[in-house]
């Protein structure tokens, strides 16, 4: 009876946590989302004519050729023009004409339209007297939401659980990034600051729903912070000594300017885009290390300090190698048509790796590993310490 007793006041205790958790982070997304909107004076810029909305294209009216010359080289712009029946919004069902404008000179060119296509449409003004129907994209956001379905399901169809608490902290994960994190940056506060409150929020909330409020959890949240504090720290040193400006790509000229009264801290963007490109990874390696020694402490009559770090480098080793390849390739991944472009177009390799663009990049992966790697010794010493400090009776 004792041990059952035992039980059922640990599992009382855990569910009292898993509330605690969830309550302290309601409240950190409303004060957080509170605190930046009522300064974001951004959103003022924001055209509040033009209106976005779902359709399905009924039928093609007609196909416009316009030929023009560049030099000596003929162009041909093509104007589709095509009825649609708006499926969103206030204007729901109403049928509306439509067109679509390709021009050899536009960025990127869509497939044309057909008939039963599911498209989105914006309206704007274009003259005092007339407002058109233009094509902005190809609807995707059904095929997205069962991709993130299937994803749901087998979270709970292998996670059980654990699956669903996962999904949980991930549905908070986001919620913070989109209603306080970035909202924060565009309000004009400290990116630095905020950027390390996000982290330390995500750390502890996924820690908490994921595996309760335990030692476990205290050991990977040590481990994982501690890796981020020195993946911060080499950022912040290395974008002075690198001469970053943080003008990466064509955007950050927009970001620059998109608030002259209080400009946004382009190298503060660099910062926090490597710490929560890490975060996640840096996680995993914590979670793992941490989980593992839990499991020896609990399985071994005998453990001592000396013998649990020794078990927790070489889990650490092994853990280590792949965990770096993927940070990387992850990093490669997402940058592979830049790369590709550079490659093609730079005269030589010297002129390619001082592009700020590909810096940045090496930086993001190279950082982001070694903070991953401070994060093994770390969680592997204070779990050690904290799982043979005082070892519960069986």
């Amino acid at each position: 009876m004792a041990l059952w007793d035992r039980l059922r006041a640990k599992l009382r205790w855990q569910q009292i946590g898993y509330l605690a958790t969830i309550a302290a982070s309601v409240l950190f997304l409303w004060v957080g989302n509170r605190v930046a909107f009522q300064d974001m004076k951004v959103l003022d810029m924001v055209d509040a004519s033009s209106e976005v909305v779902c359709a399905k294209v009924d039928r093609i009216w007609a196909r416009d050729i316009r030929p023009y010359r560049i030099d000596s080289q003929v162009m041909e712009a093509v104007t589709i023009y095509f009825e649609a029946t708006i499926t969103s919004g206030p204007r729901s069902g109403s049928q509306v004409g439509a067109e679509q404008i390709n021009d050899p000179l536009m960025a990127v060119q869509l497939r044309e339209v057909e008939a039963g296509d599911r498209i989105t449409m914006i309206r704007y003004q274009r003259s005092e007297e007339e407002q058109v129907w233009v094509l902005q994209e190809y609807d995707r956001s059904r095929p997205l939401m069962a991709l993130g379905a299937v994803f749901l399901l087998l979270l709970l169809l292998f996670g059980g659980k654990k699956g669903f608490h996962t999904i949980v902290s991930l549905v908070f994960t986001c919620l913070g990034i989109f209603i306080v994190f970035i909202p924060l940056i565009l309000a004009g506060y400290n990116i630095y600051i905020a950027t390390l409150i996000i982290c330390i929020f995500i750390t502890g909330m996924t820690l908490s729903l994921v595996n309760g409020l335990n030692r476990k959890s205290l050991s990977a949240a040590v481990g994982c912070l501690g890796g981020l504090l020195v993946s911060g720290i080499l950022v912040w040193v290395l974008t002075g000594a690198l001469k970053l400006t943080g003008f990466v790509e064509e955007e950050s000229a927009f970001l620059l300017y998109m608030n002259p009264d209080n400009p946004l801290d382009l190298k503060a963007i660099i910062f926090s885009g490597i710490l929560i490109g890490a975060l996640g990874a840096t996680l995993d390696v914590a979670v793992s290390m941490a989980s593992a020694l839990c499991e020896i402490s609990a399985t071994s009559l005998e453990t001592s300090f000396r013998s649990m770090v020794r078990s927790g480098v070489n889990i650490g080793r092994d853990i280590m190698g792949t965990m770096t390849n993927t940070l990387i390739l992850a990093y490669i991944g997402g940058s592979l048509t830049m790369s590709l472009l550079l490659i093609v177009y730079s005269n030589s390799l010297l002129e390619l790796i001082n592009r700020e663009m590909i810096v940045v990049e090496i930086l993001q992966a190279v950082i982001g590993s070694i903070g991953l790697l401070c994060a093994i010794p770390l969680t592997c010493l204070f779990a050690a310490y904290i799982f043979t400090r005082q070892k519960p009776q069986e």
